[in-house]
């Protein structure tokens, strides 16, 4: 049993709250960290008071997509915030092996950020590392923003941030590594990286917007790698002759494996990854509903973090 110190709510939360797919009686929540408060009589290894991160995805350790690390996937126990109850609460039960130990001496509530930089970070692994090469990506929300952090960590070349969420979130993808950041409302981000001559390599999709990828491919050198990580309910545009033609790969990269969430969590709490920037603000739980109609037109917020303690 673990004691909610912080539960981000996730776009996917907002999203899901709008098109009322949350069953009566549920508890969403997937980001979240905290204490444990109780440990089950079979438990080792494990103390209560501990500070942990939670990962939400409850894999059974021993299938076919446990072993190629595609836990959302896995069948053998539910996730928490989706089938089984999540972070918005004071507690949340979770099985042992979804706990991620969290280091002492830094901020508990960091810990809530591992989630969305996984989804970053195993988007990279099906890309392939950077290495030095230039990247898009498409939309500036929490999880675009925590992919530019992942990618700038990876060694990415210059980083091409397109979005047309506000201009807050905007800035934040400056601040927290994109080199340019434009307004897909304003500029054509594959004329401007040829007006600017600048080759991309790699590109990640995480606005869900149905055209990005079409513009994704158009502005992706030959034989580069687009990524699609937003999980879109309009059925999305594309042109299969510029990408044949280019000889282009794509992959759809959705949520993460703990080998992904270990090393988002190793990124945070080295400090090689600053997620403070991105934590708008921090609400107790009785305001979280406020803050789920808020985010809808979220104007300068980025990351709202719940957190039942308050």
């Amino acid at each position: 049993m673990v004691a909610v110190h912080s539960c981000g709510i996730c776009g996917s939360d907002v999203h899901g709250a709008e098109a009322n797919v949350f069953r009566t009686g549920g508890i969403p929540g997937h980001e979240l960290s905290g204490t444990i408060a109780a440990v089950g009589s079979g438990v080792t290894g494990w103390r209560v008071g501990q500070g942990v991160a939670v990962n939400p995805l409850g894999s059974c350790g021993t299938c076919e997509w446990c072993e190629r690390q595609m836990l959302i996937r896995c069948t053998g126990r539910p996730n928490l915030g989706l089938g089984a109850p999540g972070g918005f609460a004071e507690y949340v039960s979770a099985h042992q092996s979804q706990l991620f130990a969290w280091p002492d001496g830094s901020p508990l509530e960091y810990g809530s950020r591992v989630e969305p930089l996984a989804v970053g970070v195993r988007a990279i692994v099906e890309a392939g590392p950077p290495d030095g090469c230039n990247a898009i990506v498409f939309g500036v929300g929490p999880i675009g923003l925590h992919l530019i952090q992942a990618l700038r960590a990876s060694g990415a070349g210059t980083i091409v941030a397109v979005g047309r969420s506000s201009a807050g979130r905007r800035q934040a993808a400056a601040a927290v590594g994109a080199d340019v950041v434009l307004d897909s409302r304003e500029t054509d981000v594959a004329e401007y990286v040829s007006a600017q001559g600048i080759e991309v390599a790699q590109a990640y999709e995480c606005s869900a917007d149905p055209r990005a990828l079409v513009l994704l491919s158009r502005a992706v050198r030959a034989a580069g790698t687009i990524v699609a990580v937003a999980l879109g309910w309009t059925p999305a545009e594309f042109d299969t002759h510029v990408f044949v033609a280019k000889g282009q790969r794509m992959f759809g990269a959705c949520a993460y494996g703990n080998q992904d969430y270990a090393k988002a969590l190793e990124l945070i709490a080295t400090g090689a990854v600053d997620v403070e920037p991105l934590i708008s603000e921090r609400v107790p739980l009785a305001e979280g509903p406020d803050a789920f109609v808020r985010l809808r037109h979220p104007g300068n917020l980025v990351s709202v973090l719940v957190q039942p303690w308050r």
